[in-house]
């Protein structure tokens, strides 16, 4: 049986907790030679966080029980019209565990009906077919595809 999750905006302080049990992705790598393992630093994060309130975008912690297991953020928001959508596991513990899946639908229901956008896209590395399979499982179409990313969409029904 799969653990409820739910979204809470994230703080600096959930950044943090967050952070220092990250773990860098090896499938997000188009070339293994670039991976790096990731490494907890407290300038780095808030420096993360930073970008974040500059490029306007809206973060929330993916929640199961009292621990952070995710991040999703919602960007590029044009009122009314669009937005996009971004997501990272915290580490392989919580990976294939469904919790992206359900984070995804639940960032769907708010952009739709809370924000009233009629339209959400996301996009994947191209070495990134688990974060492709939960995309398309939760009703984003591909769009397009260029030598690194895969493009989608998904729109509400009037």
């Amino acid at each position: 049986m799969k653990k409820e999750i739910w979204l809470q905006p994230m703080t600096a302080e959930m950044y943090h907790a967050f952070f220092k049990e990250y773990q860098n992705d090896r499938d997000l790598y188009l070339d293994q030679k670039d991976y790096r393992p990731y490494v907890y630093s407290e300038d780095t994060v808030n420096a993360y966080i930073g970008r974040q309130i500059d490029r306007k975008r809206m973060p929330f912690a993916i929640m199961c029980g009292d621990e952070i297991v995710g991040e999703l953020k919602l960007y590029d928001i044009e009122k009314n019209k669009r937005a996009t959508l971004g997501i990272a596991m915290k580490n392989e513990k919580y990976k294939d565990r469904g919790f992206g899946t359900q984070a995804e639908l639940l960032a769907i229901d708010y952009v739709f009906h809370e924000m009233d956008i009629p339209v959400l896209y996301a996009d994947s590395v191209l070495t990134n077919t688990r974060s492709q399979h939960v995309l398309e499982k939760v009703g984003f179409q591909l769009i397009g595809q260029d030598e690194e990313r895969r493009y989608y969409r998904i729109t509400r029904d009037k």
